[in-house]
């Protein structure tokens, strides 16, 4: 019988070589890529992959057991949809654009994980005026 995802949370023993995903912030080890990312970024046995869309810069652990549980840190950081594990509070630097452009064919929001909002990713509310400008 397989085990619950609760019990299999992705905790490193170490955070020497640990490393943050920038799309999603699980901290895992630069070899192993990420478990919330894999399927559509591919990055586990491509190192040149892996480094670039993760950082050892990072801000902040939080060690999330039960995820989907709801529980304000999970809410507030948008990690309700992710494997339970540690992640980072903030992750430094940006994806690069193909990672970007990956995940609009997918149909997945980025979140920058370092802290910045750029326009390109500000979404307008349901039922707001856009304001377009003429040229």
């Amino acid at each position: 019988m397989g085990r619950n995802i609760d019990e299999c949370a992705s905790v490193p023993d170490s955070l020497k070589r640990a490393r943050a995903c920038r799309v999603c912030s699980l901290i895992k080890f630069k070899r192993e890529g990420c478990d919330n990312c894999e399927s559509f970024l591919g990055l586990c046995g491509y190192p040149d992959k892996i480094r670039e869309c993760t950082s050892s810069d990072y801000d902040g652990i939080i060690a999330l057991m039960k995820p989907r549980a709801n529980s304000f840190i999970s809410k507030t950081k948008k990690l309700t949809r992710y494997v339970p594990g540690t992640y980072a509070v903030g992750v430094s630097g940006r994806l690069p654009d193909w990672v970007e452009e990956i995940m609009m064919d997918e149909g997945i929001s980025y979140v920058p994980r370092d802290g910045t909002i750029d326009d390109k990713y500000l979404m307008p509310k349901r039922n707001q005026r856009v304001n377009i400008k003429k040229f």
